[in-house]
């Protein structure tokens, strides 16, 4: 790992670098993260994302990709500072919070326009008030199925679980409007989290008008219109919305850009190929490996001046790590989960199978070294022992192997990260202890359903941060989470892993107002969370960027937000004779 990482920092040597966040490699980031501004304005944006989004319904995503193109249509009342994840205004413009910590009155920002659509009268948006909120909040405590925005209000909002429970009860007891611009929200405790989640895609405002009577009808307040979504072409394209409500320092509107075009390719070089035709603007998820045959074989480009491509590289706020269905037999066996940890040797996927695509081998928790203040390195994960895995199994009545039955593994795609690990681990499994692992491909869609419906016995899963808190990624083994019927879908935890003790300090974790303590109780539950191994973390997740230069304004993000609203497009010959005179 080491030594890749080396290697490919040479080949960087000279090279214009952006990166965001994450210990030492910060020292080596541009200033901001972008390259040098430009005046020109109007243009198409033109990324990649390695899988199709789930939906175009803010409540129901729960995957990496939906969100980074519906965060530019919805806006929730806060958002996330892109670069170092603090919480900003954005629909609220202020809030108070009383003493108690329960009770927040948010003032609404005035002049926030919903986008133009025939749902609204003449098709105008009209303007965005408290009954907004409301009905969007409570919207994301609906009793509908494949809500996810409902298990950040649970235990939590008011009123949120007999709205959510019951059919009569119309409305939120813990929502109040005061008047248009304002709104009271009230808390059944404190939470360190409560803010968070209303900067999350899932609780964004949307209007009445086009949830309730319209289908295919998407919109928001964000800084772009959809447009159309062509699943034969395998690409979304968004639309400048010219009454947006933010504007730049010299007060001209924003955003910069007239369009958006997302792409969905799985294929690498294929969208290494429409990068360098210049039908891509930016690459978010390129391996390193082909990082390195760009630059060895294309160093010029990276060298002239200026440089015809920017390349970064950051760790994330992800982490890769096979996930084991506890409901099910063998997997329910506390032994058995332990032996197959131990027999996956997270250092060679890393370096080997991965080819140094990573931060590095997840040997502590789930929670990855970019939260900041978290002593991640204090969990102690499963050690590779092989021996001891054997010893664990032939415990849990299957010396051997003999009698353990084939355990499929879910996988999205045909080539993909994923499918490579997922191979090496049916190899290790099957060398190490005698056990048969099935892969079964499919669709990014049917994997997420297959995990929540606990269909899958194993799936390699990424965890992508919700917001940059410890506990966010110990939700994945919240066991309130967990269904009573293996019908229903068990969403973020989907091992349906369920432990008292866990739970409790969970519970406690995020009502504690105090970050030291809640980090030292975040310790303790992730620790006794990776002792009984329902999920088994493989690598922490590292991503490198490839930018064309005429692009400026844009800043990559730890935690994949995509904030489009500065970018700016100048075309390359423009651009090439601007630097040339300076």
């Amino acid at each position: 790992m080491i030594y890749l990482k080396r290697t490919v920092a040479l080949l960087f040597a000279g090279i214009l670098l952006f990166s965001c966040g994450g210990e030492n490699k910060e020292k080596e980031s541009k200033e901001d993260g972008v390259v040098s501004d430009s005046k020109s304005q109007g243009a198409t944006f033109n990324l990649a994302l390695s899988e199709n989004i789930q939906g175009f319904d803010p409540i129901k995503v729960v995957d990496g990709f939906s969100f980074q193109v519906l965060g530019q249509i919805y806006e929730g009342l806060l958002k996330f500072n892109e670069k170092d994840l603090s919480l900003e205004p954005l629909i609220a413009e202020s809030w108070e919070v009383s003493e108690d910590g329960l009770t927040y009155i948010f003032k609404l920002k005035k002049g926030v326009y919903f986008h133009d659509n025939p749902c609204f009268e003449n098709g105008k948006g009209r303007e965005l008030v408290a009954s907004d909120v409301k009905y969007s909040l409570e919207r994301t405590c609906s009793n509908v199925s494949g809500n996810y925005g409902y298990s950040f209000f649970k235990n939590s909002l008011v009123g949120a679980i007999a709205f959510h429970d019951n059919e009569d009860v119309n409305e939120i007891e813990g929502i109040k409007i005061i008047d248009d611009n304002t709104i009271e929200i009230s808390l059944v405790k404190p939470s360190t989290n409560f803010l968070n989640t209303l900067a999350v895609i899932n609780t964004a405002i949307v209007p009445k008008e086009a949830f309730e009577n319209k289908s295919d009808c998407f919109i928001g307040t964000g800084p772009f219109k959809y447009e159309s979504h062509n699943e034969k072409e395998f690409k979304t394209t968004l639309v400048k919305n010219e009454n947006y409500h933010i504007t730049d320092k010299e007060g001209k509107k924003l955003p910069y850009l007239d369009k958006v075009v997302v792409y969905y390719v799985s294929n690498s070089q294929e969208k290494l190929e429409m990068f360098q035709e210049g039908k891509l603007d930016v690459i978010v998820d390129l391996p390193s490996a082909s990082i390195k045959t760009v630059v060895e074989n294309q160093i010029s480009d990276f060298e002239a001046k200026p440089p015809k491509y920017v390349l970064g590289r950051y760790p994330e706020l992800v982490t890769s790590y096979l996930q084991l269905n506890t409901m099910v037999e063998p997997l329910n066996n506390v032994k058995v989960r332990q032996a197959i940890a131990m027999c996956i040797n997270k250092t060679k996927i890393v370096d080997v199978v991965l080819n140094g695509e990573a931060y590095g081998p997840a040997n502590n928790g789930i929670v990855p070294p970019a939260i900041k203040g978290y002593d991640y390195e204090s969990i102690v994960g499963l050690e590779y022992n092989v021996e001891k895995a054997k010893q664990l199994l032939a415990e849990a009545g299957y010396k051997n192997g003999e009698g353990f039955p084939t355990l499929k593994l879910y996988n999205a795609g045909k080539e993909s990260q994923a499918l490579r690990v997922g191979l090496e681990i049916q190899k290790e499994f099957r060398t190490s202890l005698n056990i048969n692992v099935e892969i079964v491909s499919v669709s990014f869609a049917e994997k997420i359903a297959a995990e929540a419906k606990g269909e899958a016995h194993m799936s390699i899963a990424a965890w992508l941060a919700d917001f940059p808190t410890p506990d966010n990624f110990l939700s994945i083994a919240y066991g309130a989470t967990v269904p009573s019927s293996m019908e229903e879908s068990s969403y973020p935890n989907a091992s349906r892993y369920t432990n008292k003790e866990f739970d409790k300090l969970y519970e406690l974790a995020v009502s504690t107002m105090d970050e030291g303590q809640r980090n030292e109780i975040c310790l303790k539950a992730e620790q006794l969370m990776i002792n009984e191994a329902p999920i088994v973390p493989l690598w922490y997740n590292e991503n490198y960027r490839l930018l064309q230069s005429n692009i400026s304004g844009y800043q990559p993000s730890i935690m994949h937000i995509q904030n489009l609203i500065h970018v700016k497009k100048t075309p390359k010959s423009e651009n090439t004779q601007d630097e040339e005179s300076k």
